[in-house]
């Protein structure tokens, strides 16, 4: 029997973005663990699997990350550094825009619930006070 050796993964997420399933946005990571492949078979190491791919409804986008010598492994955690950080800020900016709308619905509700409360008042003093007469008691209807 031969001896099998287990993938073994720092990441392996696929993961849906929205709640609706409907709406097919996902995200998929995967970041192979090579440290049980001997460094004598440097194909089967060097070539582990690095794949991050993100998705809205309509596109797709794969990002390659090259691990092959030090110049392309500096790259490429660069690269995945300078992702996380702009999704990091955006995700912070979304986060401070949904507490600031939130705010704002709320305020308005409320002006909208003390206006709403205040019409019947002001509709009666306004027919009260009004000298329109209606076409329909003219016309004896």
């Amino acid at each position: 029997m031969g001896e099998e050796i287990a993938e073994k993964y720092y990441v392996r997420r696929r993961e849906f973005l929205n709640q609706d399933p409907d709406l097919p946005a996902f995200i998929i990571g995967i970041v192979e663990d090579t440290r049980a492949i001997p460094d004598e078979d440097r194909d089967s190491w060097n070539c582990g699997t690095v794949i991050l791919d993100l998705a809205d409804c309509y596109r797709r986008v794969k990002f390659d990350f090259a691990l092959y010598d030090e110049d392309e492994r500096a790259n490429s955690l660069r690269k995945i550094t300078l992702l996380a950080e702009v999704v990091n800020a955006v995700r912070e900016g979304i986060a401070m825009e949904v507490e600031s709308r939130n705010a704002r619905d709320a305020r308005l509700a409320s002006v909208n619930t003390e206006a709403a409360q205040a019409e019947p008042e002001r509709a009666k003093a306004a027919v009260a006070g009004s000298p329109f007469t209606s076409h329909f008691t003219t016309l004896g209807l």
